[in-house]
């Protein structure tokens, strides 16, 4: 758009109606991604002869920037490759685990510090993306586990796990604790379970964090031991093994939490088998009209 003979990019992608509204909606352009390359602008050394004013640059500056831009050259091109074939393998991996735009930010702003530092030299990119995702995770306490980034990155998790301790020593950062509260949405949602249990479930890890029942503990199986729990006060079965395939974990310790939890808290609990254990799926009414419809399995 046209103002006052000044051209103004809008990157809004609203009209401006009047001059106030233009000089307020100006934009330089684009915003500036971290999950890009080259943060959305390209900046190169020009081969101009003359300065701003239009005076001609001496031979001797031309030289030097002439040697800049070449060296400009070389040393970009390794680092925007690098950053490019990493950053696709982080959109890649983000769209798997169904991370948030901001922690996607988060992980490419530390995987470029690695870069800078040197660090990704004798690793592969794709186990330094999936470090970075799990510290950017941790930063922003979005409940993944190294299972999680073993299965869709393809790298082992305790390669995965060493790189993260790398970039912890390395670029001196200190680690976001994860609770097992953190994790229990999505199980919840694994797990298609109502509200209810999620309340239920969220009361028994305080009252254990409160006992101390957690200290040492895996977070993960923690809260899924909660919600089995849980499950079995709202009435909403749940087997063993499928709560155990939701988190992760082995049928004997998620036994093995839920007995110290309800043993400790003094939770009558009765743990049934074969038919009287088949899960029960509840789903939310749907009104139709006047009248709401209501759907058991």
């Amino acid at each position: 758009m046209w103002c006052c003979g000044l051209k103004i990019i809008d990157a809004s992608g609203t009209p401006a109606y009047n001059n106030e509204t233009s000089v307020n909606k100006q934009r330089n352009g684009p915003a500036l991604s971290n999950l890009k390359a080259d943060y959305g602008l390209a900046t190169e050394i020009g081969n101009s002869t003359s300065d701003a004013y239009g005076s001609k640059i001496s031979s001797i500056t031309r030289h030097k920037m002439r040697r800049l831009r070449w060296i400009n050259s070389r040393s970009s091109k390794s680092e925007i490759r690098n950053l490019r074939t990493a950053l696709r393998e982080l959109k890649r991996l983000s769209a798997a685990l169904g991370l948030p735009q901001e922690t996607q930010a988060t992980a490419s702003f530390y995987y470029r510090k690695a870069l800078k530092a040197k660090l990704i030299r004798g690793r592969s990119i794709n186990s330094m993306v999936a470090a970075s995702v799990y510290l950017a995770a941790r930063k922003h306490k979005y409940a993944i586990i190294l299972k999680d980034l073993e299965r869709y990155s393809m790298v082992e998790k305790k390669v995965i796990a060493r790189n993260f301790r790398t970039l912890l020593k390395e670029l001196n950062i200190k680690p976001t604790l994860t609770g097992p509260s953190d994790h229990i949405p999505r199980l919840i949602s694994k797990l298609e379970l109502s509200h209810s249990t999620e309340t239920h479930a969220r009361k028994i890890l305080e009252q254990a964090r409160k006992n101390k029942l957690d200290v040492g503990k895996s977070p993960m199986s923690v809260a899924a031991a909660a919600i089995y729990l849980a499950c079995l006060r709202t009435g909403e079965r749940r087997t063993q093994q499928q709560v155990a395939e939701a988190a992760q974990t082995t049928p004997v310790t998620l036994r093995n939490r839920f007995r110290a939890i309800s043993e400790s808290l003094t939770i009558d609990v009765e743990v049934r088998r074969g038919a009287a254990a088949v899960p029960v799926f509840f789903r939310p009414p749907v009104k139709l009209g006047r009248e709401a419809m209501y759907d058991e399995y």
